[in-house]
Formats: structure tokens, sequence, C-alpha cells
């Protein structure tokens, strides 16, 4: 296999429609954030619906301020330069873990924590197979580059001569 064969599903998730994103202050500096569903939308499209073509496990642990999770995600892989969904595979990797405070800063328990501490985990872990990895590299930081994302995830309008009205 080669270094291109290797980064063929890198290079197929790793752009990210600008209208998924955020900006959000962090420490003086704003970053970008990604919409968790984005994400689950991008590894539906390129592995199939959950439970067939990709899936996750979540383990928790809970300490008296923090809960854990720790996520494992697995997907098929079909074999290189063929469409074989026959001969796929099952890949796995991980855990991916994120902490998460359990209490709010007014001391109130944060009945989210949980789910928040699982979707960081599962962002960290898509990251791992490239899936908006132009975020992550910082690329967002860039004015023209996310111009050319919004360019390049804008709804194509059909153009309206080439459409064949039939009976």
């Amino acid at each position: 296999m080669t270094k291109e064969d290797n980064m063929l599903l890198w290079k197929k998730v790793a752009h990210t429609d600008p209208k998924y994103t955020k900006p959000f202050p962090s420490f003086g500096k704003t970053l970008t954030t990604i919409d968790p569903m984005y994400q689950i939308m991008t590894m539906t499209g390129t592995f199939g619906p959950v439970g067939e073509g990709w899936n996750y496990k979540v383990h928790y642990t809970y300490t008296d301020k923090c809960v854990f999770a720790e996520v494992s995600v697995a997907h098929k892989t079909v074999p290189y330069h063929t469409n074989d969904i026959v001969g796929a595979k099952w890949d796995y990797y991980g855990p991916i873990s994120s902490v998460q405070p359990l209490f709010k800063k007014n001391g109130l328990l944060d009945t989210e924590a949980p789910k928040k501490a699982m979707t960081d985990a599962l962002t960290k872990a898509f990251s791992h197979l490239g899936v908006s990895a132009d975020v992550f590299l910082g690329l967002f930081d860039n004015v023209k580059y996310v111009e050319d994302m919004k360019e390049k995830f804008k709804p194509q309008v059909a153009d309206a001569s080439k459409i064949k009205l039939t009976k």
C-alpha cells in the first residue's frame, strides 16, 4: 500500500463545511468549533449508518467531581482499489478519553456532563481518521481558506436547460 493509499480516507473527510462551524473564545483567542452532528453525518456519509458501517462504545468512570468518557470507534474498511463491501473488515481504535466536571460553576449538578464528555471524546476520535482535519490543523484561522470552503460546499444550482422533461 502506498502513502497515497494511506491518505485516501483522510482526504475524503478532511474538509469541513463552514456552515457547521462557529467561533468561540478560548484563553484570549478565538478557536473554531465543529457541530458534532456534522461529524456524525460525515461518518455516516463515509461508512454508512451507525451500527452498520461504523460504531462506537462508551465507558464512563465517575469520581466525586468529574465524569470520564472513554470512546472506542470501529468502522468498516473496504479493501483498497475495490468496492467489495463483502470483503470489508472492521477496524477498531481507541479508547479516546475526555473528562468533564459533574458540577456547574453555581454548584448544581450538570446533568449534561456525561453527554459532553462523550461528545468531546467522539470528536477527538473522529479527528484521528481526519474528520474535519482542516479545523484541527488551524486552517479555519485563514479567511481565504474559509471562503474557499464556502465555495466548495455551496449548493449546486441545476442548469434548467439541461433538464429533460419526460411524460
